[in-house]
């Protein structure tokens, strides 16, 4: 029993990217049914569509020097054959094959989490050095707009941090620590429009635009960038 389990665990898992599948092979062993009539009842299966052509995969394999067919059945398709499947151990197959399916799956969406985790730190972090290099470009504005006229050239520190997540969020008055309630996509985003907005105002400056035309220019390059705002933060 244990070198079957041990087979099992082999088997189950095939692919990439979080993806099950089980060999028809490894259902017949653990069922105890001769592999052939396992065949005959997925062929049946799916000439009837119960098993769909997006739940299984043809495959074949050698033994002996010899060529045979087989299936691989992915987490739908195993569960919709599981019952027809039959054998002497019947019973005792489906829950050790569930068992093991839902062992996987817990392992596999643990792995899952924890990679986007990572992918959410390391966006995070990078999400950091563009709001450094903005804040630093906003600086050296407000001290160009201040030279050229502007009065109140300070207000430009919030004006800019508003317009870039207004681009792409819809922010309610009293939301707080905006970073914090984004997903990594959504901080991805910001990092490069606040990289935009950056690049505006080092050119703009630059170019000897006014001060107020830099401004709107910030606008209308998110605008090109941004498709259109979807999420609503709350406090």
């Amino acid at each position: 029993m244990k070198e079957s389990s041990r087979k099992l665990t082999q088997l189950v898992i095939h692919g990439t990217n979080g993806k099950i599948t089980i060999d028809s092979r490894n259902i017949a062993d653990v069922f105890e049914r001769p592999h052939k009539n396992v065949l005959q009842t997925i062929d049946s299966l799916i000439e009837e569509s119960t098993i769909s052509r997006l739940e299984f995969k043809p495959s074949k394999y050698l033994k002996r020097g010899k060529e045979y067919r087989c299936f691989e059945l992915n987490e739908a398709g195993f569960l919709k054959a599981m019952p027809f499947i039959g054998g002497k151990k019947s019973k005792e197959g489906q829950k050790r094959l569930v068992d093991e399916f839902l062992s996987l799956r817990k392992r596999l969406d643990r792995q899952a989490k924890e990679r986007e985790s990572i992918a959410f730190q390391r966006v995070r972090l990078s999400g950091k050095d563009a709001r450094k290099l903005l804040a630093d470009e906003i600086q050296k504005f407000v001290d160009y707009a201040q030279s050229t006229g502007s009065k109140n050239a300070g207000r430009y520190y919030s004006n800019i941090t508003r317009t870039v997540y207004n681009s792409f969020l819809i922010v309610e008055p009293k939301a707080d620590k905006i970073r914090e309630l984004l997903t990594a996509i959504q901080l991805s985003t910001l990092q490069t429009a606040e990289l935009i907005a950056s690049n505006v105002l080092a050119q703009g400056i630059e170019n000897n635009l006014n001060y107020k035309d830099i401004f709107q220019q910030i606008k209308k390059e998110l605008d090109i960038f941004v498709v259109g705002r979807t999420k609503i933060l709350g406090v």
